[in-house]
C-alpha cells in the first residue's frame, strides 16, 4: 500500500485530524477532519484539494483525539500514537514525530 492509502484507512478508522504541506505553499494547510483519495495519484482533505500526490511534501496526523462529552464534563482525551506508529511501520512507511504529531514524507525535495 502507498502511504496515502494507509493514511486514508487510518483516518477513517481512528477519526484523526490531518494536514498537509504542499510543495508550493509556505505553510501547511489547516487541520482537517477527513482525508481521502478521490482518484489514483491525488489526495484531498477537508481543508485542501484535490491535489496531485506529487505536489504534497508531507502529511501530518494528529494522534490526539478530544471527544466532547458534555458541558460540565471534561473532554475525553485519546492518544492513538502507539497504534498509528505500529500500523504505519507494518506497512513500511517511515515516520517522524514532530511536536507530538506523526509526519509522513511523501516526496523528497
Amino acid at each position: 500500500m502507498k502511504a496515502e492509502e494507509v493514511i486514508e484507512v487510518l483516518n477513517s478508522r481512528f477519526l484523526i485530524d490531518t494536514r498537509a504541506k504542499l510543495k508550493d505553499a509556505a505553510t501547511p494547510s489547516k487541520w482537517g477532519t477527513w482525508f481521502l483519495i478521490p482518484v489514483p495519484n491525488y489526495v484531498e482533505a477537508s481543508t485542501y484539494g484535490p491535489v496531485p500526490t506529487r505536489e504534497v511534501e508531507w502529511i501530518e496526523l494528529d494522534p490526539i483525539v478530544q471527544r466532547h462529552i458534555g458541558r460540565r464534563v471534561p473532554p475525553q482525551i485519546i492518544d492513538h500514537t502507539p497504534e498509528l506508529l505500529q500500523q504505519l511501520a507494518e506497512h513500511g512507511i517511515s515516520t517522524q514525530l514532530v511536536d507530538g504529531r506523526i509526519r509522513i514524507l511523501l516526496s523528497v525535495k
